[in-house]
Order: structure tokens, then C-alpha cells, then sequence
């Protein structure tokens, strides 16, 4: 039943998209915005974008009229009520990506029903979808089910607005295909951020599109600090409006909304849709105030390495100081998680300088048990993980993956 009434939403939202497109040419950047972080004495709001009058004037009456139609509207998201899950995107090569983050997961604890979200069919793996996911609590949802034809209108970005707004869920963790937690996310729902906001954002910085929205400006404080959308909790109950208005954003987001959300910063995108999203329909938000940490090492050579991006739990933010702060989600950026690139001598991810195989979220063991406890050594049962992978699912990694892997673990974790 659900795959026909999001098939109706669909139907009537397109529709709603189309209509409110903004009537003019797309936009350009003036310059490239250097992004900082913000002190005690934060900086005017900088203004980066060009903007002529019939552009802003064509942006402000379709935003208008689409945010009516939102208000307004005939047909509602469909999800079964009271449900919890994750949703993640992926496809191609993303897929073993996801399948790692899957089984990360489970070794959390968490037994949370995973939907993993592809473009199409043709994108899957039928190892992965039928066989291995499935064992998992976890499958596979080509987008073309629900879309159809119109699978072709969406950017990249597009695809996770996409996702969530189709998944089953009423209230979910969206996670990228190369996100996962460190701890068992079922907490995240049940605690004060997310119970009392509705949307929790993590961090990752345009006057006009306050004018645009028809929204007061905000102050340029700690909590305007760009935002990071690799994971992001949202209830469906609470923030329907706010989900539609950012796959508006998303839906026009390259022609417009990233530019007047992001200014040319560094990782334009889609990430800043989410939190503008629910201040255009006055709802609540709530964003992690503890910045985000990039992992890595620096090799006997001198160059620096990172890997993988750290990111905090919304329960002890930065207010209970920065020492009780608790990493919570690891990201992915440089390798990504695929043992078949991971696990080989060529791509040279596990090795220094000097050839020896090592540690690549920190210096050392001792470091990395300080940060992320005496009792939890992440990185090791990331590539526990990986390898256990690379050897059971012999069909879908090269033979080599299971004997590099094993040998690193045994020569640098002893495990």
C-alpha cells in the first residue's frame, strides 16, 4: 500500500514543484566565499552572490507560492505511524559503501530496519540486496518505483530528499552511504534535542534569501555554522512542512538555492537545505554545537593524512564543555569504505611513508584510545568489519582483500 500512496505524492508534488519554479536566470557568484569560524565578535553576514531585481523578484514570488502550496496542500506523506528507522542512499559503487555502514550498525547494537535507497534497479547488486541485506534487517528501494520517468529530473543531491520522503519511517536517521555511528543510534530518538526539536543537524555558513523566504535574519552566532548533511534525525510528524520545503530547495538547488545558501563555499550543496528548510516554516531545529574533527595521521615523510570525520552526540554538546563532548558518527571523505580499495598494496591507504602498515584515524593506539575511550577502539572494528567482508563475501571482493586485510589486522591491532 505505501508504494501507491507515495507514488500519489509524488504525483501531486511534482506538480506543485513544477509550478513554482522560479521565472528567471540562474544565478551567479560574485566572488568565492573563504569560510571561518565565528568568535565572540562575529562578522557582518558576507554577500556573495549576484542577484538582479526580476531575479529576486521571480525567486520571492515562487518560494511565496510554493510554501502556500505546502500549507495548503491535498496530499500527505505516507509512512507507518510510530515507526523508527534509517535511511541511506547509494548505488553503484556506493552500495558496498552502505553494506559496511550496515554492518557497523549492527555491531552497535542497534537492530533498527535499514532502507537503502538506489536510483534503480539496474544500480543494486543482487548479492547484496537479496541476499546479504536481507540478513541485516536491511533492503534495498529503487527511487524508479516511485518516480518512474521522472527518476531523470533529480540532481545528485536529489536523491536523498528523495529518500526521505518516501522512506517508511516516521521518524528517521538519514546516514550517507560512508556514515556511520560509533554507538548504537537508537538513543538519538528517545533523548531531549531530538524529542524536543523534531530535526537535529550536524555541523560541517546569504542576506537575500532571508528577503527571498520572507524570513527574519539571524544573528551570525555559533549556531549559523554551516551544516552537514551526511546525518541528520528527522520526525515526519513534526516536520512535514519543513521535508517539503528543503526538497524544494534540493529540486532548484543548483540553479539557485545552494548559491544563495552557501555563497560558493567550499561543499556546496545540498547541506544548508535542511536547516533553512525548517526556519522558512518555523519550526523547531536543533544543531550540534560541538564541531566537527577530522582523523588522520601525519607520515614519517612530514605529509598529513586524514580519513574520516568525527562528529558529536547532540546529548553532551559543547554547553557540558568540550572535554565530555562524545564522538558519535564517523565520516567517511579519503579512502572511502570499500575493502577491495582498502585492503591493496597499490593504493598504498594503510601504509606510511616508509611502506610499514599503521593506524590511519590517529598517531597511535594510545592516542586513539584517549579519544575515543579505553573501552572502544572504533578504527579497529571498522576494519574488523571490512575484513570479516572482504573473507565472507569472497564473491563480491578480490581474493587478495581477505589476505591484506587479515594480515593488517593481525600486524597493527593483533586482532
Amino acid at each position: 500500500e505505501l508504494p501507491l500512496l507515495h507514488r500519489d505524492f509524488w504525483r501531486h508534488f511534482d506538480a506543485d514543484l513544477t509550478a513554482s519554479r522560479p521565472n528567471c536566470s540562474n544565478i551567479t557568484h560574485n566572488q568565492t566565499l573563504n569560510v571561518v569560524g565565528l568568535d565572540d565578535e562575529p562578522p557582518p553576514r558576507p554577500m556573495k552572490v549576484l542577484l538582479e531585481y526580476e531575479q529576486h523578484r521571480a525567486l520571492k514570488t515562487a518560494h511565496h507560492d510554493f510554501v502556500e502550496r505546502v500549507l495548503n496542500r491535498t496530499c500527505e506523506l505516507a509512512y507507518v505511524p510510530g515507526s523508527r528507522g534509517i535511511v541511506i542512499t547509494a548505488g553503484g559503487s556506493y552500495l558496498i559503501h552502505a553494506l559496511v555502514t550496515v554492518r557497523m550498525l549492527r555491531r552497535t547494537g542497534t537492530d533498527l530496519p535499514v532502507e537503502v535507497f538506489l536510483r534503480d534497479p539496474a544500480e543494486g547488486d543482487v548479492r547484496i540486496c537479496d541476499d546479504i541485506f536481507p540478513m541485516l534487517n536491511a533492503k534495498c528501494v529503487p527511487l524508479s518505483q516511485t518516480l518512474g520517468d521522472d527518476i531523470d529530473k533529480l540532481g545528485k543531491y536529489g536523491y536523498k530528499m528523495i529518500a526521505m520522503l518516501v522512506s517508511s519511517f516516521e521518524e528517521f536517521l538519514y546516514l550517507d552511504a560512508d556514515c556511520f555511528t560509533l554507538y548504537s543510534p537508537d538513543v538519538l530518538f528517545t533523548k531531549p534535542r531530538f524529542t524536543t526539536h523534531g530535526l537535529v543537524l550536524w555541523p560541517d555558513f546569504c542576506p537575500l534569501f532571508f528577503d527571498i523566504a520572507n524570513i527574519a535574519m539571524p544573528p551570525m552566532d555559533h549556531s549559523q555554522v554551516a551544516s552537514e548533511a551526511g546525518a541528520i534525525i528527522f520526525s515526519k510528524r513534526t516536520h512535514t512542512d519543513s521535508l517539503l520545503i528543503a526538497a524544494y530547495y534540493n529540486f532548484y538547488g543548483p540553479a539557485f538555492y545552494y548559491k544563495l545558501h552557501s555563497q560558493g563555499a567550499l561543499g556546496e550543496g545540498d547541506k544548508e537545505t535542511f536547516r533553512w528548510s525548517a526556519v522558512a516554516s518555523d519550526g523547531p531545529w536543533y544543531q550540534v554545537k560541538s564541531r566537527v574533527k577530522h582523523l588522520g595521521f601525519t607520515t614519517k615523510d612530514g605529509e598529513r593524512r586524514d580519513s574520516m570525520m568525527a562528529q558529536y552526540t547532540p546529548m553532551i554538546d559543547l554547553k557540558a564543555g568540550p572535554e565530555e563532548a562524545q564522538p558519535f558518527f564517523a565520516h567517511a571523505h579519503n579512502p572511502k569504505l570499500d575493502p577491495d580499495w582498502m585492503f591493496n598494496e597499490k593504493t598504498g591507504t594503510l601504509f606510511d611513508s616508509d611502506g610499514s602498515m599503521r593506524r590511519i584515524w590517529h598517531e597511535n593506539a594510545t592516542q586513539a584510545m584517549e579519544y575515543f575511550g579505553s573501552r572502544y577502539d572504533a578504527e579497529a572494528w571498522m576494519w574488523e568489519e571490512m575484513r570479516d567482508m572482504a573473507c565472507e563475501y569472497e564473491k563480491l571482493f578480490h581474493r587478495t582483500a581477505c589476505v591484506i586485510g587479515t594480515r593488517y589486522l593481525e600486524e597493527v591491532f593483533q586482532a
